[in-house]
């Protein structure tokens, strides 16, 4: 079928350069014809990787996703600019044409047609049973529904018969290109799972397809024949331009065992041994590592993920941690192994995928320009080690889509949360092994969540790698039972109590696996109690006068800012390390950091006192010679103490291998301020004290923490299972923190996408993308982005290190942020005299900074001989003066009285 000027079709813009749609330094014709547009999404969608995953075939995925914009036939769309309204098609333009949503109007005219037009693609076999209508209508809506959310179709009363002709024409025109045979009819969960798939494809194709620089705009002339613009335009460039951003197919390369993705492991740890051995279930599978410490669970984890790879249950992996400092680090220990995981030939794109990614100077420096078509390498081989496309790098949503990717678990759980473009995370991830790192890290609502992310991943057909050191049986049973569930299986008991253990799981039994610990990494830690932070800063003090690598972990960031400067008053130069830093500063703290106290530091540089906030307890290969820290859950405690003599050292200053607590007094009947007497902060932060209780109680009457062989006991003893485990004077403080977590639980339930509910408007709250959050924050948070005043001009905080050029104001504004509680903190008023000076730094920030004055403060600092000083006012309205350094972070210098 070819298309004229004469019959209107080629009439009809897709994309266009004027008004709001402007597009500088591009040549050519001002707007691009909607046939031609659709074309050029259809030939993305079935060049993508992941279009196979839908469980259909090319011509079937071609004509689908070509639907999508076939709202922009509407009127109301056209009249968008006026300068290319088809006139010819629709009249004079007038001036009360109502707005349209093209994807809603594009899903009613999809439905409209459903039952004449569209019935040839769901066409039943003589031997099966029809599609409903409700079905037919959950694989249109995927493809309507790409701005990255369900909608609902508008009323059909509002439907032009004029359009209507056209859409017709148009639906004619593409059975005619891609003469799709009939989609044979899919039970529920085949259903759901291609309604989701699509919708993911969908969208990931609209943007690369969407783009000027890889898809010119065609003159009308052009698309006179759709065939042969389909075929010798459409799909060369959809071939270029996925190569452009990074996402065509890599080719694994043959599983050659722990030792072929590390050099350094020329003898496998036992937990690696067995990963490279272990029989794997056929289908999606779920993989549990506990294990201590140091014995290599990272590599064993990427060990099994190759071989999964290598089966064709996966094109790349995504590795979740609890952090940004801990995917940080992932990040750079991954630079050096991830192109192993694929055939030399192959150059795979490596993301950093959360929100100060960009800001990194290490992923920075990786990031390959839009126009590297070339994937020999040899463009990208001199500047960095890793490689990542530009247009991949540039959104933690985007990074997902990467072949390897590394982030932070909340853009993995943001794929089953109702957020903007959650299609395409989970559509990154199901092509993925998802490994989590630290999956006992969390709170009831973000444990809801992980359960409900798992159960979806499976369903979608993904596997996953789970590891912990401190993992209990009920968690572990929850994990399984939820991935089992999206595989449609029952659950099955859990029984074995070994440690360190291995569980694989799948659609059919469940394998328990006891491991042997690694040589050498059996220890006993012994545990000391200090009766208050006095004791703990003598004992530091010890520490570092026989030059020993010493970490203090105080539970508040407060408390960290409070003994760090004792410290320096005292003589001990103390760094300190928590997320109260401008991210400037945190980065260079970081990166300090784990240069000193990592497995490669050695000599003088170790020799000194880090005093840290929980930052440093999870993930980091961080070794400490003496370690103090303040009294925490049980799991957590044995995770600080793995950063106690983590590796191989001759001579260390310090004789035992000893943590020390400071805590109360582990008492029989204790009574409700026995946290508060000793740690105040420790209360406002784990505030069943019940659960302090326990731990301090097992802990010290063992004296010891025995790895492997008391890890399991100890974390089980702590537990909540035991007959004493609340005593009385506690017991309204843990109902009451047991009520707050069941809420908690409560409420992510409510928030989380049901995989068995659909992609559909009506079954979730669909939100912008911060609306609805990863964690809970039950104490509100804002950004406050420090300034600073240079000749009379308010620049960014970051513009003062001397070692980094800022050209780019709006990169330099973003390093500068940090994060404080809002009720500390609520408004920065402009100083006195730089009202001026402050409005012209905002008006260069983008609209929505500009606009979020309440969660997006500018705190102006003054130097003063005590420091970097600025004003603001508490929610309370109170006057609050805060200081910053480099050093220390942000802290609160007083509150004034008014």
């Amino acid at each position: 079928m070819s298309i004229s000027g004469e019959d209107g079709l080629s009439l009809f813009w897709g994309k266009a350069r004027a008004g709001v749609f402007g597009e500088s330094g591009l040549s050519g014709p001002a707007m691009h014809p909607l046939v031609a547009h659709m074309l050029d999404v259809a030939a993305v969608a079935v060049l993508l990787p992941g279009w196979s995953q839908c469980a259909l075939d090319r011509r079937q995925i071609g004509f689908l996703v070509a639907l999508h914009d076939i709202g922009k036939l509407t009127p109301g769309f056209q009249a968008k600019v006026p300068e290319h309204w088809p006139a010819a098609v629709f009249g004079p333009l007038s001036s009360r044409l109502a707005s349209a949503s093209h994807d809603a109007d594009g899903l009613a005219l999809l439905n409209a047609m459903a039952n004449a037009e569209l019935a040839p693609l769901f066409a039943p076999s003589p031997s099966r049973r029809p599609w409903l209508l409700s079905a037919r209508g959950a694989v249109l809506r995927a493809v309507a529904g790409h701005h990255g959310r369900p909608v609902a179709e508008t009323r059909a009363d509002r439907l032009d018969d004029r359009v209507m002709v056209w859409a017709r024409r148009i639906v004619a025109l593409l059975f005619d290109l891609f003469r799709p045979p009939p989609i044979p009819l899919l039970d529920v969960a085949a259903l759901r799972r291609l309604e989701w798939r699509l919708a993911g494809l969908t969208v990931t194709a609209d943007w690369i397809g969407s783009r000027a620089e890889w898809f010119p705009y065609a003159a009308p002339d052009e698309i006179v024949d759709p065939a042969a613009y389909f075929w010798n335009q459409a799909l060369p460039r959809a071939h270029s331009a996925i190569a452009r951003a990074g996402l065509a197919p890599m080719a694994v390369a043959p599983f050659a065992g722990v030792g072929g993705l590390f050099d350094h492991i020329s003898q496998p740890s036992p937990v690696q041994a067995l990963a490279e051995g272990v029989a794997l279930p056929d289908g999606p599978a779920l993989i549990v590592i506990e294990d201590m410490t140091g014995s290599g669970k990272t590599e064993a984890a990427l060990t099994m993920a190759h071989r999964l790879m290598t089966a064709g249950r996966g094109a790349g992996l995504f590795v979740a941690l609890p952090t940004m400092a801990t995917a940080n680090a992932m990040y750079d220990r991954l630079v050096a192994a991830y192109r192993r995981l694929f055939q030399p030939s192959a150059h795979p794109s490596l993301a950093l995928a959360h929100g100060r990614a960009p800001l990194d100077e290490r992923f920075a420096a990786a990031l390959a320009p839009d126009d590297d078509t070339a994937r020999s390498g040899s463009a990208m081989e001199g500047t960095a080690e890793a490689h990542c496309a530009a247009w991949l790098g540039s959104q933690s949503r985007r990074a997902l889509m990467a072949q390897v990717g590394v982030g932070t678990i909340d853009q993995a759980l943001m794929a089953v949360l109702p957020v903007r473009f959650a299609t395409v995370r989970q559509q990154g991830l199901a092509e993925k092994v998802l490994i989590v790192d630290e999956c006992h890290a969390f709170d009831p609502y973000m444990r809801r969540e992980m359960i409900e992310m798992l159960r979806f991943h499976a369903a979608m057909g993904g596997s996953a790698i789970l590891l912990s050191a401190t993992l209990t049986r009920r968690v572990r049973q929850a994990l399984v039972d939820a991935f089992r569930s999206g595989l449609g299986a029952q659950p099955v008991p859990l029984s074995a109590m070994a440690y360190p253990l291995v569980t694989v799981a799948g659609s059919g039994d469940v394998g328990e696996h006891a491991c042997a610990p690694r040589n050498g990494l059996a220890r006993s830690v012994a545990v000391r109690r200090l009766t208050d932070a006095d004791a703990a800063l003598a004992e530091v003090k010890r520490g570092a006068g026989v030059g020993a690598a010493v970490a203090w972990i105080r539970n508040s960031v407060d408390d960290v800012i409070e003994t760090a400067r004792t410290l320096r008053s005292q003589g001990v130069d103390a760094l300190v390390f928590h997320a109260r830093f401008a991210m400037i500063d945190r980065l260079t703290i970081e990166r300090d950091v784990l240069a000193r106290f990592g497995k490669n530091g050695g000599g003088g540089q170790r020799a000194a006192v880090l005093v840290a906030s929980q930052v440093i307890e999870q993930s980091l290969d961080l070794d400490f010679d003496l370690l103090c820290t303040d009294l925490a859950p049980m799991d957590l405690l044995i995770q600080r103490a793995g950063r106690l003599w983590r590796h191989s050292r001759a001579g260390r200053p310090v004789e035992t291998q000893e943590m020390l607590v400071v805590s109360p007094e582990p008492v029989a009947e204790p009574d409700a301020l026995w946290v508060c007497r000793v740690l105040p902060r420790t209360a406002a932060v784990y505030r069943d004290p019940a659960l302090l209780w326990r731990t301090a109680r097992v802990l010290f009457a063992r004296g010891c923490i025995d790895s492997p062989g008391e890890i399991r006991a100890l974390i089980e003893a702590a537990g909540d299972d035991a007959a004493d485990a609340v005593p009385e004077a506690m017991l309204a403080a843990n109902i009451q923190e047991t009520g707050r977590g069941q809420a908690q639980a409560t409420m992510a339930a409510r928030n989380v996408l049901s995989f068995e509910g659909g992609y559909a408007p009506e079954t979730a709250q669909w939100e912008a993308e911060l609306a609805t959050p990863t964690r809970l924050q039950e104490i509100p948070q804002i950004t406050v982005r420090l300034a600073v005043v240079r000749d009379g001009v308010v620049v960014p905080w970051a513009s003062e290190a001397d070692s980094v050029v800022h050209s780019d104001l709006r990169h330099a504004w973003a390093l500068s942020e940090v994060s404080v509680a809002q009720y500390r903190l609520a408004s920065c008023p402009a100083p006195v005299g730089l009202e001026a000076a402050v409005a012209a730094a905002r008006s260069g920030w983008s609209r929505w900074e500009r606009e979020a004055e309440r969660t997006m403060l500018l705190l102006v600092l003054r130097e003063t001989k005590d420091g970097w000083r600025g004003m603001g006012r508490a929610e309370d309205g109170q006057e609050v003066v805060v200081g910053y350094d480099r050093a220390c972070g942000f802290s609160y210098v007083r509150q004034e009285t008014s």
